[in-house]
């Protein structure tokens, strides 16, 4: 038995879930299925913060986010990897080599050392959970960010 006060955050988790559930499922029908650039935009709505200066300034769904090679990989890891990729600043290119290797990809000059390691960081930390290499490449310069970090 529920109290009364303990009803409307046991509604709200179950409409957290039901939104979860639907998200996954338009995922799965939509989005992995296809061998062409898929993109979840659609799915996740941009954010305007003050800092964001990148392609998708506008708050606008875009499309600035292109995941290839989506096809190959878990609906889970594509979703995470858009989502990191969306919150960086410039926006890089995501492409799933195969079903465990990402690479995202930045224009030359456009990271410093010191960015282009942070950002290796925080993506092996977002993807690390779903068994994904992942590859920071900045114009010709390509890392193994996975190998770096786990020594």
């Amino acid at each position: 038995m529920t109290t009364t006060s303990a009803r409307p955050r046991a509604a709200a988790l179950l409409a957290l879930r039901s939104l979860a559930v639907a998200g996954a499922l338009t995922l799965a029908l939509t989005g992995c299925s296809t061998a062409a650039p898929v993109s979840t935009d659609d799915i996740i709505p941009d954010v305007v913060d003050q800092g964001d200066t990148g392609g998708d300034a506008g708050g606008s769904n875009d499309g600035e986010v292109t995941v290839i090679g989506a096809d190959l990989a878990s609906g889970t890891a594509v979703l995470l990897a858009e989502v990191y990729a969306e919150g960086r600043d410039p926006i890089p290119t995501v492409e799933f080599l195969d079903a465990t290797t990402v690479r995202f990809a930045w224009p030359a000059g456009s990271l410093s050392e010191s960015d282009a390691l942070g950002n290796c960081q925080i993506a092996y930390g977002a993807l690390n959970g779903e068994g994904i290499r992942v590859l920071i490449a900045v114009g010709d310069a390509e890392a193994d960010c996975t190998a770096e970090i786990e020594g």
